[in-house]
């Protein structure tokens, strides 16, 4: 299975957003600490705006969490920004052979057990909030 960075990077923002409450936490912020390019983090916070997660104030830009950090959990930030579809999570090749014994039922095989992956890695993700990793983040 491979995620991109776009979920660690999603939840990097989020936190940054939770943690300085007084400062206009921006695109081009978030870029820095995050390590990448301002608009990779533009095209996540568009991701976690569509998701209801974030709040995008327009014109003099800054940002805001879309609900309080205790109701956003890791599998909602995971959802915002990747697919939760077990077939996209795990790519099976497209192209098997239709009339060979094994790779006509390789994807009938696989499918209930990716399907449960993908069910067991929400639920695991779901016990665990924004608010439990930022109070985690400031302990350290």
């Amino acid at each position: 299975m491979r995620v991109s960075t776009q979920f660690p990077i999603a939840f990097h923002a989020l936190v940054m957003i939770a943690n300085f409450k007084d400062i206009r936490v921006t695109s081009d912020i978030v870029a820095r600490s995050a390590g990448c390019n301002a608009v990779t983090i533009r095209n996540i916070f568009s991701k976690l705006k569509k998701a209801g997660l974030l709040s995008v104030k327009a014109g003099t830009g800054g940002t805001a969490l879309g609900k309080p950090v205790e109701d956003i959990t890791l599998w909602d930030i995971y959802a915002a920004v990747e697919s939760d579809d077990a077939d996209e999570i795990f790519k099976i090749h497209s192209n098997t052979s239709g009339t060979c014994p094994i790779g006509s039922k390789v994807r009938g095989l696989l499918s209930p057990h990716l399907d449960n992956a993908v069910a067991a890695m929400k639920a695991e993700l779901s016990k665990v909030t924004l608010s439990q990793l930022t109070d985690e983040l400031n302990r350290s």
